[in-house]
């Protein structure tokens, strides 16, 4: 009696296991918010912000490859007792102004090499900054394509995971099924390997799936910089991601 009710309950969960098979209408789809969001954090990249630093050195450089025609104007001004008195407009004993000139000087100099080089310096100075704008456009691809990429990976891998799971739970109703059937004589030793050797294989398979899962978490966060069920939470992600998880 035990042994028929053993065997009418690995009947039983193995329909169950198979009424879980995972149908096309089932299977997990790339959310667009989640995929925003993703985004949104992993553009916080230190890369991405030393490349914002990067454009405003060039902008800097090119403001002073400009501006260089400054650095040849000069602007004296003489400053003694003397002067200071004419300023405050007092005379002399003799009724006469004081007669200590310049009160300034005011001078350019432009070198004539500079005439030449200045030039070339600002158009270079200004290649400079669309080099350091062109980078970051390319930065900001390259980590969105990779978030991007790493996301699918992560889903691709879950819905691996789910059926790896539900292949190793037939092969381990199998397994019981093969066994209980050895115990009563019915089946030869050697199908009786046949069940373990399947159920292990699917075992193997299964500890596989989750590695790669867990890898492709810890990429994803890595690129993000926070929990990825943080995200998850925050939009709701969790009720259409996780929920091949849960068989």
């Amino acid at each position: 009696m035990r042994r028929s009710l053993l065997f009418f309950l690995a009947i039983l969960f193995s329909a169950t296991v198979s009424a879980q098979v995972i149908t096309p209408d089932r299977m997990t789809m790339a959310s667009s918010t989640i995929q925003d969001k993703l985004v949104e954090l992993a553009l916080q990249n230190p890369e991405l912000e030393a490349a914002d630093h990067e454009i405003k050195i060039a902008q800097y450089q090119l403001k002073e490859a400009k501006g260089w025609w400054v650095n040849n104007i000069s602007l004296a001004f003489n400053a003694n007792e003397f002067t200071v008195k004419r300023l405050k407009g007092e005379t002399q004993a003799n009724g006469q102004a004081y007669p200590y000139f310049p009160l300034y000087n005011f001078g350019v100099n432009i070198p004539i090499g500079s005439i030449f080089s200045k030039p070339a310096a600002t158009k270079a100075a200004r290649e400079s900054v669309a080099i350091a704008q062109n980078n970051r456009a390319s930065k900001y691809r390259q980590i969105k394509v990779a978030v991007l990429s790493t996301y699918e990976d992560y889903l691709a891998n879950k819905e691996l995971l789910t059926t790896q799971s539900q292949l190793t739970e037939s092969a381990y109703n199998d397994y019981l099924q093969m066994k209980e059937r050895f115990r009563n004589g019915q089946i030869s030793i050697d199908d009786y390997n046949k069940s373990v050797q399947e159920y292990h294989n699917q075992l193997n398979g299964r500890i596989n799936a989750q590695r790669d899962l867990n890898v492709t978490k810890i990429q994803l966060e890595a690129l993000i910089g926070v929990p990825l069920s943080s995200v998850l939470d925050a939009t709701g992600g969790h009720s259409s991601t996780d929920s091949t998880m849960q068989h």
